[in-house]
């Protein structure tokens, strides 16, 4: 495989682990035009406040997070599902989640969370 191609495949995949999308075209015989998709802009004005919001974050803003991959990412999404976090202690339910990674993520989460309007 070419070094051209390798460099292309090597930004695709790196692109797509980061999950940013790729919009990527054929200019040519051996040209390759790679350009990342525009994410959907998060309308800041929804927001609490603009820090990572731990009840209502995707995959890739979770794993922005120091110490959060997608394993834990994933984890947290599951642990949410089935009792929202309501005190930065809750995350401690999450397996890989011990004190010392609480600490680092204390000061970049956000616990709210919206609540059913409707009571029945």
């Amino acid at each position: 495989m070419p070094t051209k191609q390798r460099v292309v495949l090597l930004i695709l995949v790196a692109l797509s682990i980061l999950q940013q999308g790729v919009r990527w075209k054929l200019s040519g015989q051996d040209s390759v035009v790679v350009q990342a998709a525009e994410a959907a802009p998060s309308p800041l004005e929804e927001r609490h406040c603009p820090l990572v919001h731990i009840n209502t974050a995707g995959m890739a803003e979770l794993q922005t997070l120091p110490g959060i991959g997608p394993v834990l990412a994933e984890r947290i999404i599951i642990e949410r599902k089935e009792q929202p976090f309501r005190e930065v202690r809750d995350l401690l339910r999450v397996s890989g989640i011990g004190e010392k990674r609480l600490t680092q993520i204390a000061d970049l989460i956000c616990l709210h969370f919206e609540e059913d309007a409707e009571i029945h």
